[in-house]
């Protein structure tokens, strides 16, 4: 049996306020936190903690307005409809799209990392292989991807059955990542190298390092959406929204902070066979486990690895839950809005979100590159929705139960905050995760075919000005400085400055073009 869903209400309301925060908690603290950290910290080095701080400010102006946000109006898949009814159905499907390929390809990204560590006691899972522009990547082989997309259709069914399974999956698997990450901490700092802490990178370095440094961290911090993204499922939602937002947000802050500060302390550098201070040498992808073995703590190293695999599940099935509102909220009355009778979850999505899932893991090409089109396309989503959303629901008249302080001058930041984690992420990533961004056009003509094309251009003529933001971006990024990989044209720190600017007009004229205003913003 199946019915096809008009509204949120007629979606079970059964999720609470410890549900909602393991939601977004569950999905900020993922398999990133496990890897991030020696990314960061080939970067910026010991600064490394000032990429973290600045990855968490940014994030956490941003979530503010999505607690604002979900307070006024608790809705399934908030990213789409807060955009559509401010800024028009093109911002709102492009919001949408998004949000889309930012949650569907982290399900792969956190399946892959559980096949990369299993792969230290199972022979066979993943092997190396050369593509164009990555280089050598590891990939998984055909036994890697049947164990990978088995378990991604368990998730599913999971999901399936009831969301409210999935939350207290979620709950489960938040507190034993939770105490995972917590005996690194503990137990690492009895193998700290306090001389870590002196060894600075060079001067003329360090600023563009801790930037750069910013861009590695934007992925472990994604998942704080979460509450908003199905406050429709929620039971009080127009409280309990807020609150979880802001709790999930502050609680994975405060663990990033210590994780990086002992991982920093931790590095051993001649069993690293590296030169002492030579934090550029740093494999990327060196771990929590291989750090804390590295200094003799096998039994450490061994609870990181098990945490590494609880915590990829559990981000895995907090997207599998969150990925298929995506299609549901933006199908309205179509195909992807049916939801099963007995269950009353969108199964219809579920399913077709699983396949497209199935073909991104058979066709994986590694950690670092999916990681890059993963948060371009989650953060760019942030600002139009976020922030922006918020001030024009209030000149609109709007009143939510929670409101953000020094809304005028926080919301403004937090699109320009936006604009830097994409910036900061470097030429070429920048262009790859906007322009798959930008493949939404293609996608909208697609969807709207039925109203002819002269229909989509008026849509897409009233939201202008944010072809010219996501356009703007890869030129600023490509003609940037040669520290971030661009080709030194505007030199840093005078890239900063045009991004600041660039970010300020493109968010007042998105505002000022936003029809239905009744006053002032704040």
């Amino acid at each position: 049996m199946e019915t096809t869903i008009q509204k949120d209400s007629r979606l079970k309301k059964e999720l609470g306020l410890l549900q909602l925060t393991a939601l977004g908690v569950g999905a900020i603290i993922g398999a990133g936190i496990f890897i991030a950290p020696a990314a960061v910290a080939s970067l910026a080095g010991p600064l490394d903690i000032f990429s973290w701080i600045v990855g968490g400010l940014a994030m956490a102006i941003i979530a503010l307005f999505y607690a604002e946000l979900g307070s006024l109006k608790p809705t399934t898949s908030g990213f789409y409809v807060y955009a559509k009814e401010t800024s028009g159905e093109f911002t709102g499907f492009i919001s949408g799209w998004g949000t889309f390929l930012s949650y569907a390809t982290t399900v792969p990204i956190e399946l892959f990392t559980i096949m990369l560590y299993l792969s230290s006691f199972v022979s066979g899972l993943t092997t190396n292989s050369i593509i164009p522009v990555f280089g050598s990547v590891s990939v998984l082989s055909y036994r890697g991807l049947a164990l990978a997309i088995s378990l991604l259709w368990l998730l599913t069914l999971i999901n399936i059955i009831g969301v409210k399974y999935g939350g207290w999956y979620a709950t489960i698997t938040t507190g034993l990542k939770l105490a995972a990450l917590f005996s690194f901490i503990g137990g690492g700092l009895f193998f700290i190298h306090p001389s870590n802490y002196g060894l600075f990178v060079p001067r003329d370095q360090a600023g563009t390092g801790v930037l750069l440094g910013v861009s590695a961290t934007v992925f472990s911090y994604m998942g704080f959406r979460q509450p908003t993204d199905v406050g429709g499922e929620a039971k009080n939602g127009n409280k309990i929204v807020p609150l979880a937002t802001l709790l999930s947000i502050a609680v994975a802050t405060a663990v990033y902070l210590a994780v990086s500060i002992v991982f920093t302390g931790m590095v051993n550098w001649s069993a690293m066979g590296i030169p002492k201070g030579a934090w550029s040498s740093i494999p990327s992808e060196y771990t929590l486990a291989q750090v804390a073995t590295s200094n003799g703590g096998l039994a450490l190293g061994l609870l990181i690895t098990i945490g590494i695999i609880i915590s990829a599940l559990g981000t895995a099935g907090v997207f599998t839950t969150t990925t298929a509102r995506v299609p549901y909220q933006m199908a309205e009355n179509g195909t992807l809005s049916k939801v099963h009778g007995k269950y009353a979850t969108p199964y219809v999505s579920l399913l077709v979100i699983a396949v497209f899932q199935t073909f991104l893991i058979a066709f994986s090409i590694g950690y670092w590159a999916l990681y890059y089109v993963s948060a371009i396309s989650g953060v760019m989503s942030y600002g139009i929705s976020g922030p922006l959303a918020a001030m024009i629901y209030r000149a609109r008249g709007g009143k939510p139960g929670f409101r953000v302080p020094f809304g005028e001058f926080l919301a403004p930041l937090g699109f320009v905050a936006a604009s830097f984690l994409i910036y900061w992420s470097g030429w070429p990533y920048t262009g790859y995760g906007v322009g798959f961004v930008i493949t939404g056009l293609f996608a909208y003509l697609i969807a709207t075919r039925k109203r002819g094309l002269l229909a989509a251009a008026r849509e897409m003529y009233k939201a202008g000005w944010l072809l010219v933001y996501l356009i703007g971006l890869i030129l600023l990024s490509y003609v940037g400085p040669s520290s971030f990989n661009g080709q030194n044209i505007i030199q840093f720190p005078y890239d900063e400055i045009t991004v600041l600017a660039f970010s300020l007009a493109v968010y007042y004229t998105a505002y000022k073009s936003s029809p239905g205003k009744t006053g002032g913003s704040d």
